[in-house]
């Protein structure tokens, strides 16, 4: 329950369902970790607090389902449902020891992306295989991840699509909320900004090429990075090499996103791949023109072919500045981006999103 995409769709899903008299929630974690709050009521159950390698990870996930499968049993539990790769691997894999419960995994980005990931692609490609068959329904976050699992293996359980669910009350409570903000917006410049984890599979150094290129001709442009991984040292290293040290604010992992995304003037996704990436919505309900690569999947169904935002070829750099041109220069009407851009947002409302679970879960 670190910071991501997946994980704050839980989060949200957990305050929900919470209130609701007719659900009883329990709520296990395959290892410790939390970075988003919880409602009073849910009481963790966490299963390892060790820190494993990939290696060990893999080896006892049978061991891990048998852990869960007694917890099943003990608690009467009637419907398990699973989240990221893993734990929908020892969720189907309790199915296969025997728990008699309903089995919903939820699947939040490509799986064929380990086509490309040696050995441990091949690990996972071999248990979504093998496995996902013995759930009695699929959740994927948007239409393409859907259709990608598809393309991989014949699917023979129901299957369903819904979208990642948007605190949009939230949203608006925070654009304004200074109380965590220690970065200072400078009057006279215009910030662009990228919000999420700091690693290869976002492309973060094009967003950097990029904004190099718009330095030549345009001075009062600084830009901004919120969050933090392994490509933070590479992405230091590039700025030194490119000359733009003083004007990147890369200001890691904060609580309140939103205050970022509302003071500035153009957000950038720059993702290989993604799932159905909650951060684009999060940006349209802060009211920011929004660019981002047309990866698999997520963007342009978001988007509906740019209708609400720019799209980009994933990688294509002169591609990217073309289109932060046309956000940061062309006589465009901001207000009516910003109208347009809300009026998407709730179209993935938490309250439109979770009764669409409760639909699956009833």
């Amino acid at each position: 329950m670190n910071k991501g995409g997946a994980e704050r769709t839980i989060s949200i899903l957990l305050k929900e369902l919470e209130n609701d008299n007719k659900i009883n929630l329990h709520f296990i974690q395959m290892e410790d970790g939390l970075d988003y709050i919880l409602p009073k009521g849910i009481q963790r159950v966490i299963l390892s607090k060790a820190k494993k390698g990939r290696i060990r990870k893999f080896l006892e996930l049978p061991y891990v389902a048998l852990q869960v499968l007694n917890y099943i049993k003990k608690n009467k539990i009637d419907i398990t449902m699973s989240f990221l790769y893993r734990p929908n691997y020892v969720n189907a894999l309790t199915k296969l020891f025997g728990a008699k419960c309903k089995s919903i995994i939820n699947i939040r980005s490509t799986s064929s992306r380990y086509i490309s990931e040696g050995f441990s692609g091949k690990v996972n490609l071999f248990l979504i295989r093998s496995l996902f068959n013995n759930a009695n329904t699929i959740i994927s976050n948007s239409k393409g991840v859907d259709e990608d699992l598809k393309s991989l293996m014949p699917i023979l359980v129901k299957t369903i699509v819904i979208n990642n669910p948007v605190d949009i009350e939230h949203i608006n409570l925070s654009l304004n909320d200074e109380s965590s903000i220690s970065f200072n917006f400078k009057e006279n410049v215009r910030y662009i900004i990228s919000v999420g984890r700091i690693i290869p599979l976002k492309r973060n150094q094009d967003l950097l090429h990029a904004f190099y290129k718009l330095r030549k001709h345009d001075k009062s442009l600084e830009l901004i990075f919120l969050g933090d991984g392994i490509s933070r040292s590479y992405l230091d290293e590039l700025c030194i090499k490119l000359d733009i040290v003083n004007k990147v604010h890369f200001i890691g992992n904060v609580s309140n996103p939103f205050y970022y995304l509302n003071r500035s003037d153009l957000f950038v996704l720059n993702s290989e791949t993604e799932g159905f990436p909650n951060v684009l919505v999060e940006a349209l309900a802060s009211g920011i023109p929004v660019i981002s690569s047309d990866c698999k999947s997520g963007p342009r169904e978001i988007l509906e072919d740019e209708k609400y935002g720019l799209l980009y070829d994933v990688g294509d750099i002169n591609d990217l500045v073309s289109k932060m041109k046309y956000s940061l220069y062309a006589n465009i009407d901001l207000q009516e981006i910003k109208d347009k851009g809300k009026k998407r947002a709730n179209h993935f409302h938490k309250d439109i999103i979770t009764r669409k679970f409760k639909g699956v879960l009833s």
